[in-house]
Formats: structure tokens, sequence, C-alpha cells
């Protein structure tokens, strides 16, 4: 392994970021300035590369790494689960996995699609502040990125600590970002190693770390980024949650990845309006999507 890397223009102007040694330079200040060096973290590990290349780096800075924590549901995927388990085994950090389901079904209860991400986001960062109490830890680890909207919220929150800061010189504040109580009606402070590192840059990390992470070979809630997430981000925006739509989109679109895999590209379905995205987008791709929703007497 290289002794650091080098990220790329976007994290290092807009994000006053130059390369990994003062990424992990900067988070060790952070918890050396806060008092929580030896502080218990629990980790949201999802799976996906984003948390992979979190829990990578938090334990190659020899922070205390408690807990791995994998949340299920009914149309989660089965891949996710096996990668979130052969992480742990690797960092030999401890996994549990609570099932949301009913909790989620009871959330989403009267609202519509758009709303499906937000929903289940509050209940697994409620649901972890809880295991943290449990497991007497002070900091819940997260995978989110840049490209989080949470991004703004934290360093306005910064911003607000630091008001004898002129604007001219507020990118030094960004070197705060990783490790603030943001959300505040948690509570609790919050770990984020990626949350100033762009896109292209955790690919880079995720080969650094020689992280193998299985795809689902979904297409993904940001066309142009491959971000994996679970089945219900399908929901028509406008459409009226219920059991039987999650029911629907995780068969079709767990018929969808399974041939998208198997070809080599990436697929989803959104549900009801039977709305297909492949990546590529090729008359070849779509017809063999477009056999799912045929067989599923959705077309």
């Amino acid at each position: 392994m290289e002794d650091n890397l080098e990220f790329r223009p976007w994290t290092q102007n807009n994000r006053n970021l130059k390369n990994l040694n003062q990424l992990k330079e900067e988070i060790m200040e952070n918890f050396q300035n806060s008092g929580l060096n030896n502080e218990k973290i629990v980790v949201m590990l999802s799976g996906g590369k984003d948390s992979a290349v979190s829990l990578a780096i938090a334990k190659s800075l020899g922070l205390n790494v408690h807990l791995c924590v994998h949340f299920l549901h009914d149309w989660s995927w089965n891949i996710s689960t096996d990668e979130a388990k052969k992480l742990a085994d690797r960092f030999n950090v401890k996994i549990i996995f609570p099932d949301i389901t009913e909790e989620l079904l009871k959330k989403t209860q009267g609202a519509k699609g758009k709303s499906i991400c937000r929903i289940c986001k509050t209940i697994m960062k409620a649901r972890m502040v809880e295991i943290a109490k449990e497991e007497n830890a002070k900091i819940i680890m997260t995978g989110e990125t840049a490209l989080e909207k949470i991004a703004g919220p934290i360093f306005e929150h910064i911003r607000e600590n630091n008001k004898n800061i002129k604007r001219k010189s507020e990118q030094e504040l960004y070197s705060q970002m990783e490790l603030t109580k943001v959300p505040k009606r948690y509570k609790i402070h919050f770990f984020r190693p990626l949350i100033r590192v762009g896109h292209f840059d955790i690919f880079n990390l995720q080969k650094y770390y020689n992280l193998e992470i299985n795809r689902v070979n979904e297409a993904g809630n940001k066309i142009g980024y491959w971000r994996e997430g679970c089945s219900l981000q399908y929901c028509s925006p406008e459409a009226m949650i219920s059991k039987e739509l999650f029911d629907n989109l995780y068969v079709v679109n767990k018929l969808a990845t399974e041939i998208a895999r198997k070809n080599g590209f990436r697929a989803s379905i959104v549900l009801p309006e039977k709305e297909i995205t492949v990546i590529p987008n090729t008359k070849e791709n779509i017809a063999k999507i477009n056999e799912v929703l045929f067989r599923m007497n959705f077309s």
C-alpha cells in the first residue's frame, strides 16, 4: 500500500482536502480536541463501498470501533448483508442485524414514495442512538459522503460555532466536518470520515484499502453515480406507499438486478410507473429488463 493517496481536484478545491494523510491527521485532531480519542464507536455498516471505506479509515487510525450495525427489512438485499458480514469479519468487529420491517411499515403508512428514504434513514439513526446508549458508546459512524444533503447543515453548524472567522477564511473550517453533533436533536457525536470526499475519490480509496465489494447492480438513486441502497428507493415519488407496492418493488428489482449482474450492466424498475433504467442505456439491456415486467404480469 502506498503511503498516501492524492485526492482529485473537486475534493482539493471544494473541501480544502488534498490527500488521505491530511484527512487522517485532521480526523485525529478532531477526536483529540473533542476528548473522544478512546471512546467507543458504533458503525452503521450498509455493506456498500462508502461504509466499507469509512470502516477501513477508522480502523487504520486505531480508533475504538466497538460494534457494526447492519439494518435489515423484508425488502433489503441479501448481497448487502453478506458484504457487511464479510467486512466486519475482515476488520474483526462484532456485528448485529436489527430488523426494522414493522417500524418501516408503520412509519410509512399514508406517506408517498418520495418520503421512503428519509423515513427509513430517520428510523435507522434513531435506532443507532438507542444502540449507542446500550453499548455506552459516544460516537456513531456513518459512510455519508460529500454527495449527501447533510453536508450543508454540518457546515452551517460549524460556521455558527466559529462566527469570528471571516467568510474568505472559511475554508479552514472544513477540517472540522468529520466529527460533529449534527443532527443536533440526537445529542450524540456523528463521525463521517468521508463527508468531504468526492465520489470518484471514494472509488480510489476503495482500491487503496483493497476492498472488494460485490454490488447489487441496481441503477442507484443518483444518475451519474453508482450508489446503491435497497429496492424501496424505486417507489414512484407520488405513489402512496403500501406493503403490496414494497413487495412488488422487491420482486421485480430482484429479478432485474439478477439479470443485470449476469449480463454486466445495471438496472432498476420504478413502480407503479414501470419505468426502466439501465446503465449502459441500450436497446438490448432494456429488452432484457422488459422481460422481467412481462414475466411478472406488469407489462
